[in-house]
């Protein structure tokens, strides 16, 4: 979603700009001035969204980094905190005149701003409850998934079927960088209510080992066995990374554990545009007894008697 140009404004307005713009398409499209009418309902939600993500330093940074679509699937992923949260439409609206949200509720605005206060008072002249709570009608999933998948993002289908017969299907987006236990957010696809409205899914996710790389925070760590001849006198080591095999020069008198970094071939690092780093652990090359000829045993039978 385009917020700035939502909003009609550019990437350098100040916050100043930003209250401003966003309260004078509050006094037009407002459901207390729209009612009924879904256009303008629309309209307000997406300007809403815009100023709640515009208006704080931190999400606004995120955003100017990832840009429209890497924001977007973030926070369609479910992985960020709430956009909405901290952040006080009530004040504004009362401000302008205005009860807090027309009575909106559903999809990713059920409970706009605060899905667990009480009721609150609304419009002049009368009282409006703010949306029930539905957190009640959460639900928490496990979810597996590869290291690849991890690696690189990817989608996947869930579908699974509650003991009171209810089945949950979705659709879910899987950020690229994310690690075992962090919980993937996927509003209205929870229980459902009496009123049919729908708690949200909560997937805790467990990310499968590799054969070949171990995670370390978001670096990966890969082992890669080197002959001795090379590791006394450099040259040039074949190196597995998930994007490939990459060729790296080794100086010479490398020891046996010593890491390579090779940077920017670990996890991408959730809200950023970087990823970690990959490191080769070096080690030994041992040839097998049917590998060691007449030549090969003197070599090492000299080396034996230097002390190698």
């Amino acid at each position: 979603m385009k917020y700035y140009e939502i909003l009609g404004l550019n990437k350098s307005a100040s916050s100043d700009e930003i209250k401003k713009a966003y309260r004078k398409l509050a006094m037009q499209y407002h459901p207390d001035r729209n009612p009924g009418n879904k256009a303008s309902e629309e309209k307000f939600k997406e300007m809403s969204e815009a100023y709640a993500v515009l208006s704080d330093p931190e999400k606004k940074r995120q955003y100017d980094m990832l840009g429209d679509t890497r924001f977007s699937q973030q926070q369609s992923s479910g992985f960020q905190e709430d956009i909405f949260k901290n952040m006080d439409f009530e004040s504004i609206f009362k401000d302008m005149g205005f009860s807090g949200f027309g009575g909106m509720g559903g999809g990713r605005f059920g409970g706009f701003g605060n899905r667990t206060q009480n009721a609150r008072s609304g419009r002049r002249g009368g009282m409006r409850a703010e949306p029930e709570d539905y957190s009640k009608y959460d639900l928490e999933h496990d979810l597996e998934i590869g290291f690849m998948d991890a690696y690189n993002g990817s989608e996947r289908h869930v579908s699974f079927t509650l003991s009171n017969g209810e089945r949950i299907d979705s659709r879910i987006k899987i950020p690229a960088g994310i690690d075992s236990g962090k919980k993937l957010r996927i509003r209205s696809h929870g229980q459902t209510a009496p009123d049919g409205h729908r708690g949200d899914l909560y997937l805790k996710v467990k990310v499968m080992p590799h054969p070949d790389f171990v995670r370390v925070d978001n670096d990966i760590e890969v082992s890669v066995s080197v002959p001795f001849s090379t590791l006394c006198l450099g040259g040039q080591i074949e190196v597995k990374t998930p994007q490939g095999i990459k060729n790296v020069k080794i100086r010479a008198g490398m020891q046996s554990g010593i890491k390579v970094r090779l940077k920017g071939l670990g996890f991408p690092i959730m809200n950023t545009s970087e990823n970690a780093d990959l490191y080769a652990i070096l080690s030994v090359k041992v040839p097998s007894e049917s590998e060691i000829n007449q030549d090969l045993k003197e070599i090492l039978e000299q080396l034996q008697k230097n002390g190698y």
